[in-house]
């Protein structure tokens, strides 16, 4: 569920996100200024309140922050660039599996096997018409 001010689109999930943060920032910034000045309050709160603001409404490519940055390491530490070679022309497989069967000279092997028809047989069977 969005909540739309204008140009801006406002998730559920963003507004608990910034609200937590507020939450936190204004709990930094009273223990502080309790404690000492509201000086401090304000040096320890604004920088908490602005990386969880940032936090909450960055969107890049439909990716929340955490994801982002999820990819951003999983593409410049893990995948290796690919090098390519510049004015080389690659073959083609098949053309090179035609090549490769001109080269070798396959050896036809025609063998007689003996069968337990005789020679008087064949001329019958020829005689009689079937062959």
């Amino acid at each position: 569920m969005t909540l739309n001010l204008g140009p801006v689109s406002v998730t559920i999930i963003q507004l608990f996100l910034l609200a937590v943060w507020v939450w936190l920032a204004l709990a930094i910034f009273k223990a502080a200024s309790q404690s000492g000045s509201t000086a401090a309050g304000i040096v320890f709160a604004v920088p908490v309140l602005a990386i969880f603001i940032v936090m909450a409404f960055f969107k890049v490519s439909e990716m929340w922050l955490l994801e982002y940055i999820a990819k951003l390491i999983r593409n410049k530490i893990y995948d290796v660039p690919q090098k390519f070679q510049i004015n080389f022309e690659k073959e083609n497989p098949v053309d090179l599996m035609i090549k490769k069967s001109k080269i070798e000279e396959k050896k036809q092997v025609i063998e007689q096997k003996d069968g337990k028809i005789s020679k008087d047989l064949l001329k019958q069977i020829e005689k009689g018409g079937l062959l």
